[in-house]
């Protein structure tokens, strides 16, 4: 960078520029004061060199600095700004970057970019509240919310937050606090205050944004849009926020869509979530949760893989001490439209909610389980979701609908697997716990079972019981046949080394619960415990097929051959795992493709053919039935 001429001096204010001290300004080789006019500058301002047109929307914008005020800033080459109405304070404006009509954009030397907020994610007391950091993963917020009857660990897990925080905002000596990436465009915007911009970003015609990290790239940038509202906020690559969301103290992760009026206080979103019309407050939004309704109140609760249907809404308070009960729908539950749940509860894997439900309820050994309001009663219908389409095509869609350009250490960890030992282990449970309430029932002759607060019908727990069943043979004949069958037996021998042990679904990672803790305790305990952070997730995203081979050779050694290894490996034995799988994956196939003929049932055709054209052929051109694919099981 030189100093002005003052030949280049005079030619800026010929063109309407001044400066409170010309010898503050200084330029880059090759900058031509025709690039400048209309603007003042204040403080110190390095400008760099224009040439060309840009164009935006197909209209040509002439690069350089035109109607605008400057205070503090660095400006890269070939950058566009353009009607700026207020003022620029305290920014690098990087290469190739367009700002046109916007108002004020300004940065203090003290911010830290909303990174010292803290979100009060899943209790709105903030019993669990967490760092907004452009470190968090689905993972790290886990770690740092779930486990705080572990201090230091928790203690540690914010602090390596806080220390990437830090680390990713660091600026040279003497650079302008605030960044506005190479080849973004902030346009038409009111107010940006103390905004980190990345790279590539797009953030057009926003109300305020206040406090917060924008982070873009080239390959998966992210977009901030149309009478926005923001403060203390994070988006990460690929996000969109639009259409007049409001969000407050709300980290938005990879390709997750937050628009159309939704309100956003308090929320953790992983990647992959769409979030339209409604409302979040102290939420944990797992991998793929979405709501797209107005009437939906997601509130003092954690979900994953999870579609909430209209007017679905939680209680997190019992007017007594404040809204400071939480509740967790596992993996892959839903809600119908009206549904409501009295928190604190849980529900098992992959449960659907419908009605009205303030039990207090604890389903996790009921996985794949209907909860249905009945008379102002919750019945359980345990396994009945394994028979639903829906919940096949569930699990099909979301691997293909993971849309992240970018996935690196810094990424979320989404393990899509339904056959996981996490999954299977709370089925195994659910198998063992109705066959006692079979047992009972055919003792006792009872028609229905209290479960909690709930209730199940004896005809249900017996379909339940051989649901499960289906569930355990499907996993039992994958399993053997991903094996080298020449191996079998030695798999087998390394297999009954290895400890059964429960798992952990870590917000869309998996993980046993031996490992976790020895993760915990090397935390708290070791001095470098951010290389142990980094390890640790480094074998969460790579450990994972070995160690569920492992379990699951385990698993079913102990459960059909009481650890007999020569039994196992017989060709009696493994006939009847691959015969008893074969028929429950043939079984179930046949339950979702009936269910999946009720969508195309006469009941189904009712205002098709309104006006006397013929109902049928009307419905099966909406339809569609031949192309509909078959749903594979699991």
């Amino acid at each position: 960078m030189r100093q002005l001429t003052s030949k280049e001096i005079e030619a800026l204010q010929a063109s309407g520029c001044s400066a409170d001290d010309w010898k503050n300004i200084s330029v880059a080789d090759g900058f031509n004061p025709d690039s400048v006019s209309k603007t003042s500058f204040s403080g110190k301002c390095q400008i760099g060199s224009f040439s060309g047109i840009t164009e935006i929307n197909g209209v040509p914008f002439k690069r350089g600095i035109n109607n605008a005020r400057l205070h503090n800033c660095v400006v890269g080459n070939d950058v566009v700004i353009d009607g700026i109405s207020r003022y620029i304070s305290n920014y690098e404006i990087a290469d190739g970057a367009i700002l046109v009509d916007n108002s004020e954009i300004y940065c203090n030397d003290s911010t830290a970019f909303g990174t010292d907020t803290k979100i009060a994610v899943l209790n709105e007391n903030g019993g669990r509240s967490i760092p907004l950091s452009p470190a968090l993963t689905a993972q790290l917020a886990y770690f740092a919310v779930m486990f705080r009857d572990y201090k230091i660990f928790t203690e540690r897990i914010c602090k390596y937050l806080d220390d990437k925080s830090k680390e990713y905002l660091s600026r040279p000596a003497g650079s302008p606090r605030g960044y506005i990436g190479k080849d973004s465009v902030v346009m038409g915007c009111k107010k940006i205050a103390n905004v980190w911009i990345g790279d590539n970003a797009t953030v057009k015609d926003c109300s305020s944004l206040e406090n917060g990290i924008i982070k873009s790239s080239a390959s998966d940038p992210a977009i901030i849009t149309t009478d926005v509202l923001a403060q203390n906020f994070i988006l990460c690559n690929g996000a969109k926020v639009m259409d007049g969301a409001i969000i407050r103290n709300t980290f938005v992760g990879q390709n997750t869509e937050v628009g159309l009026t939704f309100s956003a206080t308090d929320t953790f979103f992983s990647a992959n979530c769409q979030a339209f019309h409604g409302e979040s407050c102290s939420l944990f939004g797992g991998p793929f949760t979405v709501s797209h309704h107005k009437s939906t109140l997601l509130i003092g609760a954690m979900f994953s893989f999870m579609n909430a249907g209209s007017a679905t809404n939680q209680s997190n308070h019992y007017y007594r001490l404040g809204p400071n009960h939480e509740g967790i729908l596992q993996r892959g539950s839903k809600t119908a439209s009206g549904s409501y749940v009295l928190w604190p509860a849980v529900t098992g894997v992959f449960t659907l909610v419908k009605g009205k439900h303030g039990g207090n309820l604890d389903t996790r050994k009921l996985p794949f389980s209907y909860l249905i309001e009945q008379n102002s009663e919750t019945w359980i219908y345990p396994g009945s979701s394994m028979k639903s389409c829906g919940t096949m095509r569930d699990i099909n869609k979301w691997k293909k609908r993971d849309k992240r350009k970018t996935i690196d250490e810094n990424s979320d960890i989404i393990n899509f697997d339904v056959m996981s030992p996490f999954i299977v282990a709370e089925v195994a449970e659910g198998f063992e716990f109705l066959t006692e309430k079979q047992h009972h029932q055919r003792r006792a002759g009872v028609n229905y079972h209290k479960y909690g607060r709930a209730k199940m019908h004896s005809v249900a727990v017996d379909e339940g019981v051989d649901l499960y069943a289906m569930f355990l043979s499907v996993f039992a004949i994958r399993l053997i046949k991903s094996c080298d069958s020449a191996n079998l037996k030695s798999l087998y021998e390394k297999a009954a080394n290895y400890e059964i042990d429960k798992w952990a679904d870590i917000a869309g990672a998996y993980c046993s619960r031996k490992k976790l803790f020895n993760f915990i305790d090397k935390v708290a305990n070791s001095n470098d415990y951010s290389d142990v952070i980094t390890s640790f997730l480094s074998d969460l995203k790579n450990g994972y097929e070995e160690e569920k081979l492992m379990w699951g050779l385990k698993f079913i050694l102990e459960q059909r051959f009481n650890g007999d290894i020569d039994a196992a490996v017989s060709a009696e034995a493994i006939s009847d795992i691959m015969n008893e799988g074969e028929t429950a994956e043939n079984t179930l196939a046949k339950m979702i493709a009936t269910d999946k003929e009720r969508e195309f049932s006469q009941f189904m055709q009712v205002g098709y053919g309104l006006d006397g054209n013929d109902q049928i052929g009307d419905f099966n051109a909406v339809q569609d039935k031949d192309n509909v694919a078959d749903i594979p099981v699991f």
